[in-house]
């Protein structure tokens, strides 16, 4: 056995019972080891070391195990225990070491996990590798691309299962839906083990294909361990990009204006769906609450041929959204990208036409714009929920933003809260039906992705009480006609990357039941939902791997 074993009393181990989001693990106190947090952290290096690792894990009474490769799960389904377990050992598998990129322009690499198999490739990504290692690799070795998100140290293991989308998606679809084959760790039949499996796209057993269609956008944690992601091909890497962040001070702000700018917003995308020539276009509106700071508008382009030649799609953009909002912008000057910060005291330029925007845009290589554009932040405390939108923007869900954002907040809690809202669609929309039958992406008719988003350093009961009240009222209030989620005629459901424990509920509220229905608000598309219960009851029907929002 080559793995590392992390117990109670190696220094390390309080620090590694956590992951990005300081609210996890239950308990965490800085520098001691939390009780709700994982007794064992094992630091794999291959495959063999994962199998064996587990199996030490599982032997041991009540012992549960995860598996962590970035640590950004958004809730503590990697880092806590089970509520209400009575005596469980949970042991943390911690693959990040497994992180190699390989490259083979004559497409041979074969299943590293699973020799015999038939199936070829030209990418290999193990799963322990993080988006900003991917992108530098395949782009040094072959010109070539994911289109996933800009968080540099999200680890491949859980993005890519989930979908993988960023700023590329538009243009080029989820990373899911170039994914080729996957090989995995899956329980034994008598649970207390795991064994090697290699499915693919083109696999010929039903049982192989629903599994691999479930690695494409189920989410992480709940079949077995995934290994190495395979891709026949990829979409080749951008030369250059244009970005802009257009920033509007809040003591210019008026309701009428943020409604005009969020209706223009969602209205360009959607007569924009069935026009590839726009699907390059990605942007990021990030609202924050007045103690945050002023509402930012990041604008990332590339044409569909992976140039600048046509800018038709971003001029039409941009000037469609300064009519709208009908206030002028400044240039935004503060450290990019500007989701987590408060605003900078630098002014920038004013922009209030297309030709001072322009003046204001930054033409950048496209790998250097990925480096500039590292969403992750530091490590605090953090509270998240999502929606897709597929309509229009209701008045009921316009007073509720600017509720949200105008909330009273004597005590300056809300230092770090925003609503961001980003673009989707395009080419996520139109994969081709071989790509919709493999896939476990159940949106994709909407236009328009929310993340509504809050950070906090403070450990006290305050300020988590306070961001958690701020965060749901948000829902509450913008759905309040629809039992408090996201899903009528206007919205499609919640994101399964984006997990909020907040959906279990009826209401979407805690302190409300269970609702026996929440998987439906992530997975709305039947067809998919039953095949994922198929599967869950094939390939784990001991319920190995678990957390509070794994498969029913």
């Amino acid at each position: 056995m080559a793995f590392d074993l992390i117990t109670s009393s190696d220094r390390r181990h309080s620090t590694l019972q956590k992951g990005f989001n300081l609210r996890w693990p239950l308990g965490n106190v800085q520098g001691q080891s939390a009780p709700n947090g994982a007794d064992l952290i094992y630091l794999c290096y291959t495959p063999q070391d994962i199998i064996a690792a587990a199996a030490q894990a599982l032997a041991v009474p009540n012992g549960r195990i995860t598996v962590r490769s970035g640590g950004h799960c958004y809730e503590g389904f990697v880092s806590n225990k089970m509520p209400n377990s009575i005596n469980e050992a949970l042991s943390i598998l911690d693959i990040s070491q497994l992180n190699q990129v390989l490259y083979d322009a004559n497409g041979q690499i074969r299943s590293d996990l699973v020799p015999t198999s038939p199936h070829r490739y030209s990418f290999r990504l193990e799963a322990g590798g993080q988006n900003w290692e991917a992108y530098v690799a395949l782009y040094k070795m072959a010109n070539k691309s994911l289109p996933g998100g800009s968080c540099y140290s999200v680890g491949l293991g859980g993005h890519i299962c989930g979908g993988g989308y960023g700023l590329l998606s538009r243009k080029d679809g989820l990373v899911c839906d170039w994914l080729s084959g996957v090989d995995m760790l899956v329980p034994n039949a008598q649970g207390d083990g795991l064994i090697p499996v290699h499915v693919a796209r083109n696999s010929t057993d039903q049982d192989q294909l629903n599994l691999f269609a479930a690695c494409c956008g189920a989410g992480g944690g709940q079949f077995g361990i995934i290994t190495s992601y395979y891709f026949e091909d990829l979409p080749d890497a951008p030369a250059e990009v244009l970005w802009l962040v257009m920033e509007w001070d809040w003591s210019l702000l008026t309701k009428p204006a943020l409604d005009n700018l969020l209706t223009a917003y969602q209205d360009w995308f959607a007569r924009n769906q069935a026009n590839p020539d726009t699907w390059g276009l990605a942007t990021k509106l990030e609202m924050r609450h007045q103690n945050t700071g002023n509402v930012t508008l990041d604008v990332h382009y590339v044409d569909k041929d992976g140039g600048l030649n046509d800018r038709a799609a971003f001029d039409d953009f941009v000037t469609a959204m300064l009519d709208a909002i009908g206030i002028p912008a400044t240039e935004c000057l503060s450290q990019l990208p500007t989701t987590h910060l408060p605003r900078s005291n630098p002014t920038g330029r004013t922009i209030n036409s297309l030709s001072t925007a322009l003046a204001a845009t930054r033409q950048m290589d496209w790998l250097h714009c990925q480096q500039t554009l590292n969403g992750s932040g530091p490590n605090q405390r953090g509270r998240y929920k999502s929606a897709y939108q597929t309509g229009v923007f209701t008045p009921t869900v316009l007073q509720a933003i600017w509720d949200t954002l105008t909330w009273n907040d004597s005590e300056k809690f809300l230092t770090q809260s925003l609503i961001q809202i980003q673009s989707f669609g395009g080419q996520i929309n139109e994969a081709n039906a071989a790509v919709r039958r493999e896939s476990s992406v159940a949106q994709r008719s909407s236009y328009l992705k929310w993340q509504p988003q809050c950070y906090w350093r403070d450990e006290e009961i305050a300020a988590d009480q306070a961001h958690e009240k701020w965060i749901q009222g948000l829902f509450f209030a913008a759905f309040a006609n629809d039992g408090g989620v996201p899903v009528n005629a206007q919205f499609q459901g919640c994101y399964i990357n984006y997990p909020d424990r907040d959906m279990l509920f009826i209401g979407g509220d805690p302190n409300m039941g269970l609702n026996p229905q929440w998987y439906k608000i992530y997975f709305p598309d039947l067809m998919i939902e039953s095949r994922l219960r198929r599967t869950k009851q094939r390939w784990d029907p001991l319920n190995v791997f678990r957390n509070e929002m794994s498969v029913p």
